[in-house]
C-alpha cells in the first residue's frame, strides 16, 4: 500500500483512500479515521473506564483474571482472552501465548531469538515473546500486511 503524506498550511484535513476493493483492513482504517472505534472497558482502583481498543498494547490473562494494557496503564476487564481474540482478532490482536495477545499495530520493533521465537517491543518500550507455537502465524500476518 503506497502512502502519500502532504502539508499544508491552511483548509481542512482531508484522508483520500482509493481502493480496487473494500477489505476488513481498509475499513477498519475508515473505522478508525471516522472515529468510530470500539471501546473496552477496564476496571483501575475500582473505577470503571472506557478505553479505545486501538490503544490496548496487549492483554494478559494471569491467575483466572485477564489485564489490559495501554501505554502507561493497566486495566481489569471481564473479558477472556478467548472472547477477545473471537471479537477484535480482525482489529489486529493476535494471541502470541498461551497467555498473552497483542496489538501487532503497536510493535515498534521485532527480533529474531533463539528457539524461533520472537520479541516484540511495544510502543511503550515493553517487551513480549513470541512463543515458536505462534511465531510462524506472526510472520505469516505480517507478509501478509506487507
Amino acid at each position: 500500500m503506497k502512502v502519500t503524506l502532504q502539508q499544508i498550511d491552511r483548509g481542512n484535513e482531508e484522508v483520500i483512500i482509493r481502493y480496487r476493493q473494500m477489505t476488513e483492513y481498509l475499513a477498519g482504517i475508515v473505522e478508525y479515521l471516522e472515529g468510530k472505534s470500539e471501546k473496552l472497558a477496564g476496571t483501575k482502583d475500582g473505577q470503571q473506564f472506557l478505553i479505545n481498543v486501538q490503544d490496548i498494547l496487549y492483554l494478559e490473562s494471569v491467575d483466572g483474571a485477564t489485564y489490559f494494557y495501554t501505554k502507561s496503564e493497566v486495566y481489569r476487564t471481564g473479558h477472556t482472552l478467548a472472547l477477545f481474540e473471537t471479537l477484535y482478532a480482525r482489529e489486529g490482536f493476535f494471541r502470541c501465548s498461551k497467555s498473552v495477545m497483542l496489538n501487532i499495530y503497536r510493535i515498534k520493533r521485532l527480533k529474531s531469538m533463539a528457539g524461533n521465537r520472537i520479541d516484540a517491543m511495544m510502543d511503550n518500550g515493553e517487551h513480549i515473546v513470541i512463543s515458536r507455537r505462534y511465531a510462524g502465524e506472526l510472520r505469516s500476518i505480517l507478509r501478509e500486511e506487507a
